[in-house]
């Protein structure tokens, strides 16, 4: 397993659409304007949030797949994998259903969106709905390439993928004017060419034949329905998880455009979503850690990677914080303007501080899941999200925007504290075994 390697597709994977995103998105604002502009951000973080309706089969896909090559069984690969992408199928259609539903409400009243845009935000946000089925679909397609180790493929469809979102509102733009249900027909169109896409790329394990992926004389539809229950039953805690955290990544942009209006939801919104972007560099080591932290047999040389790990990504989020704060005000002020960047400014530099603390929780949260222990990171995410609410609730009442980014920044050092402890708690108790197994190579 090369980690390096791993890691370098993960970060190109995040890190290319950058240069969309910084090409497009001036244009795309100026051309929408705030409100419009932020409604798009929703519809983003929409689609985004509604991936959790994968059922943390993505996860549970990449954890599988590992334990299964690590034990030198990979015919079971295909039933496992068919059983996930079933299951992404039917909860991908539950959160379409759900969105639409909710679609009129979130256009007409709780966003607080001016009355001539409500008609073509509803719209969008309906369309935006039925991307989420190839969305949860994605998920469990990534989470397979993973677990074989084949970055390459995942973060290729990743770039594409990344590019599209930033572009294709552009090109909406340019061909339809500033309409936001064509940007979200668009959007939607290009996530499900990334389904068909994946797979191809896993044709070999998709479609092969019956007798080809029957490893036992067992029936192999019970063989299916078992790995069914395996993925869910992993997946279930991984699913608490995916539903709580994104709300309390991008929740707050709703309650912000609740309180405020969405009109000011930009100044808000896109320092966040270009801070989210910091995160590509932790997201791509922790995603080459996960089957690694799962494979490993020899306690001695899992706690060292663990440890390892963990002060390097201090350092790099240290180094990534620090030099962001120092150019947020120039960098904004040549990106949009001179009075963006001083209104924006006070709002990123907290929101710098929780990043470089959510960075580093990535290398715990992923230790807990590559063990198994996908339990405790849920409940520890219910139990932030309650003090959350009444965090954000107050801080964003009495100072705003800035308050906003203060109960964001205080929900995740309390993340990074849980998950760190826990992780050192999950070490001490693991059995000792000097395998000398160097699996970090």
């Amino acid at each position: 397993m090369s980690l390096k390697r791993n890691t370098l597709w993960n970060l190109l994977g995040n890190g290319l659409p950058l240069i969309a995103a910084a090409a497009f998105t001036p244009y795309t604002l100026r051309e929408l304007g705030n409100e419009a502009f932020g409604v798009l951000t929703l519809i983003w973080a929409l689609i985004g949030y509604f991936s959790l309706f994968d059922f943390g089969t993505g996860r549970a896909l990449t954890y599988e797949i590992s334990k299964l090559r690590s034990n030198a069984q990979p015919k079971l690969i295909p039933a496992v994998l068919k059983a996930g992408l079933m299951l992404t199928v039917a909860t991908g259609t539950l959160g379409t259903l759900i969105m639409i539903v909710l679609a009129p409400y979130l256009a007409q009243t709780w966003l607080k969106i001016s009355l001539p845009l409500q008609e073509n935000a509803q719209i969008a946000f309906e369309i935006a709905a039925l991307g989420v089925i190839p969305t949860a679909v994605t998920s469990g397609l990534r989470g397979a390439m993973e677990g074989m180790e084949r970055f390459r493929a995942s973060n290729l469809n990743r770039v594409f993928l990344g590019f599209c979102m930033f572009t294709l509102p552009a090109v909406a733009i340019k061909l339809h004017g500033p309409s936001l249900w064509q940007i979200a027909l668009y959007l939607a169109m290009a996530r499900l060419l990334v389904v068909f896409g994946g797979m191809l790329q896993l044709r070999e394990y998709l479609f092969i034949q019956k007798s080809a992926a029957t490893v036992t004389t067992a029936d192999p539809e019970y063989a299916l329905s078992h790995r069914m229950r395996s993925l869910m039953s992993y997946g279930l805690w991984v699913t608490l998880s995916s539903i709580i955290s994104p709300l309390m990544v991008f929740g707050d942009r709703f309650f912000v455009s609740a309180m405020v209006g969405a009109d000011q939801l930009s100044i808000y919104a896109i320092p966040q979503e270009g801070l989210m972007r910091l995160l590509i560099v932790p997201m791509a080591i922790c995603g080459a850690l996960l089957p690694l932290f799962a494979t490993f047999s020899d306690y001695r040389a899992l706690q060292e990677s663990y440890q390892q790990n963990y002060k390097r990504m201090a350092v790099i989020m240290l180094g990534l914080c620090s030099v962001t704060a120092l150019i947020a005000y120039p960098g904004l002020s040549l990106w949009l303007s001179p009075d963006f960047a001083k209104n924006a400014l006070p709002i990123t530099l907290i929101l710098t501080a929780g990043t470089f603390l959510n960075g580093i929780a990535l290398v715990p949260h992923t230790f807990l899941h590559a063990q198994g222990q996908t339990k405790k990171t849920a409940q520890f995410h219910l139990f932030e999200l309650v003090l959350y609410i009444a965090v954000l609730y107050i801080l964003a009442a009495k100072f705003g925007l800035i308050g906003a980014a203060l109960a964001w920044t205080f929900r995740v050092s309390l993340d990074w504290i849980l998950l760190h402890l826990a992780a050192k708690q999950h070490l001490k108790k693991l059995p000792f075994q000097d395998l000398s197994i160097d699996r970090t190579k």
